[in-house]
Formats: structure tokens, C-alpha cells, sequence
């Protein structure tokens, strides 16, 4: 990866898509930005908007193109999806975003034949997943976004109940992204204390919820917001702008995120959320946690969920 000539595409300029590429800019992580949608009078549009946006950000080739406008990237950000219309769960979007990955990553991969795909496309799982087989890249070039949103949004409320900052609790929320996700309460802990019961640390009175309810409320966080304003979007922005820059700065940072199972806790052949370590080449390494025995349960329960999905879509 030529760190003087970093490009991104991003493929899908939806709601998630334009706010990733506003997110991109003002961060300033990339020299070159692509964005291809569906609509290309609206991704140009969008181009036209950021480019205005940049003398105030950071300077930045921008422009909106066909899919061959995405040859020779170093990282494709794939957010394209069918309309979420009444969509009651994440895996219901399978069959149609199946359709489209069959359309979109072959033409992607031959483009860019060394990049890192980062997919955001729900069920992320499956979808990276397919990105894979599709692709035939190796696992390492191809992330998920997966739990690290769950793992924010886990994060965030412990926060919010507790008074602590949140980059100050280690928590992750593992497995599917979806509703067989489940927390590692075990080795969660509040500046070296553990969790695994309560909070252990509180500036404020509490619990105002246990530890249980708290997981609930991140794990509906998603739908929370759907059902509320019918999208998600910046929160997802954010957390695709944290691996981006990891893998840009190849600054080794552990993050949870939908990667390739092969023989963790008897798992194989799909793709789960675990913490993983990133770099300029993409993952660099899996972290194997101790999990409990109830959570090594949860996440080949979670892994059964998506193989099951994922044969029901014609993905095996």
C-alpha cells in the first residue's frame, strides 16, 4: 500500500455511504476518494457537495464514477444494499444483498486485485462471508464491520449508567451481528476491574440498569434507531472511519470485526465477530479469547444461526 496514494471507493452512496465519505474527509484518510452508487446523478451530487466541503476539511481528489472508476485501490468500502423496507431483521436482507454481491465483488476484486474490502452490507456476517468466496482473496483482506458497532454502542451505555469515559471500558460484543450476539461479560472490566456481575466503578449512583439490560438496550440499539428514523448511519460512519484509519496508519489496534472462523471453539467456514489485530495488510492476527463455558456456547450457537442463514440463501 503506497501511503502517499491511498484510495477509497466506496461502493453505495446511500444514508451510510455519503455520511462514511463526509467522515472520510473530515478526518482526512485518504488522498483519493471514489464514490459509485446506483444512482450516479446522486453519487455526483454527493462528489460535487464534498469537493465544496473539502476547504474546510482536508484537501482530497473526489469524484463519483462507474465501478471501473475503482481500479487499483487500496481499500473498497461496500455499504450497497436492497432497500430496507419493513425490515424486521438483518438477515432478512440476505437473499437480495446476495443477488448484488454476486453482481458487485467479482467486478470489484479483478479492479483491485491488492485491496482490503470492508464490508458493511447487512447480514455483514454472510456478506463478508460471500465477499470471500466470491473474491477469492485471502481472509486477512476482507473485514467486517460485524460487532464493533454492538461493542460501541455496549460501550457507550456502560458509559452513560456508569459516569466513566468509554474508551476507558473494555467490553466486546461478539458472534453475529445480529440477535445471537452476546456479550464476554468474563473479561470485560472497568480499568482493570472486572465486570462480570456488576459495574465495579460508578461517579454517579448506580446501576441504573444490570448488566443484562445493558446489553439488551446496545443489542437493539440498531433496530432502536430504525424504527425511530428508519436508518442508521452516523455511529456506523464512525466505526468504518476507525478501520480505516488502523489499516491506513497500520497502527495495530485490536478491534472486534467479522472475520473468517477456521477451528476456533470447533467453528469453521464462517465469518464471526472476534477481536482481531489490523494493519496496513488488513488482519493481521485473530485474538483467541478464554472465553467462559456459557459464551463459548453463545458463539457456536451464533455460528449455527448464520450457517443455517446462509444455506437458506444458497451461500455454502
Amino acid at each position: 500500500m503506497n501511503q502517499n496514494q491511498q484510495k477509497i471507493s466506496l461502493v453505495g452512496v446511500g444514508r451510510v455511504g455519503s455520511m462514511l465519505a463526509l467522515t472520510i474527509l473530515m478526518k482526512g484518510l485518504a488522498k483519493e476518494m471514489v464514490l459509485v452508487g446506483e444512482n450516479n446523478h446522486q453519487a455526483q451530487g454527493e462528489a460535487y457537495d464534498l469537493i465544496h466541503a473539502s476547504s474546510f476539511a482536508h484537501p482530497m481528489k473526489i469524484y463519483a464514477g462507474p465501478i471501473e472508476a475503482t481500479s487499483h485501490s487500496d481499500i473498497i468500502v461496500v455499504s450497497a444494499s436492497v432497500p430496507m423496507t419493513n425490515m424486521k431483521n438483518r438477515l432478512d436482507l440476505g437473499t437480495g444483498n446476495a443477488t448484488l454481491f454476486r453482481n458487485l465483488i467479482p467486478q470489484l476484486s479483478q479492479l483491485s486485485p491488492e485491496a482490503i474490502f470492508i464490508i458493511i452490507t447487512n447480514p455483514v456476517d454472510i456478506m463478508t462471508y460471500y465477499t470471500i468466496r466470491l473474491s477469492n482473496f485471502p481472509p486477512s483482506r476482507v473485514i467486517g464491520t460485524g460487532t464493533l458497532i454492538d461493542s460501541g454502542r455496549f460501550r457507550s451505555l456502560l458509559g452513560l449508567y456508569s459516569g466513566i469515559h468509554p474508551e476507558d471500558i473494555h467490553a466486546y460484543i461478539l458472534g453475529e451481528h445480529g440477535e445471537s450476539e452476546f456479550p464476554v461479560l468474563s473479561l470485560a472490566d472497568f480499568g482493570g476491574m472486572g465486570m462480570e456481575n456488576s459495574l465495579p466503578v460508578c461517579r454517579k449512583t448506580c446501576p441504573l440498569k444490570n448488566l443484562a439490560e445493558v446489553f439488551e438496550e446496545a443489542k437493539d440499539g440498531g433496530m432502536l434507531v430504525y424504527r425511530h428514523k428508519g436508518y442508521t448511519n452516523h455511529a456506523i460512519a464512525l466505526a468504518t472511519c476507525t478501520l480505516i484509519e488502523a489499516i491506513f496508519k497500520d497502527s495495530g489496534r485490536i478491534l472486534p470485526v467479522s472475520t473468517l472462523i477456521d477451528g476456533y471453539l470447533g467453528v469453521t467456514d464462517m465469518c464471526l465477530s472476534m477481536p482481531v489485530v489490523l494493519g496496513q495488510e488488513g488482519i493481521l492476527k485473530i485474538i483467541e479469547l478464554n472465553m467462559n463455558e456459557q459464551e463459548q456456547t453463545a458463539f457456536r450457537s451464533s455460528a449455527a444461526v448464520l450457517k443455517k442463514a446462509a444455506k437458506e440463501m444458497g451461500i455454502e
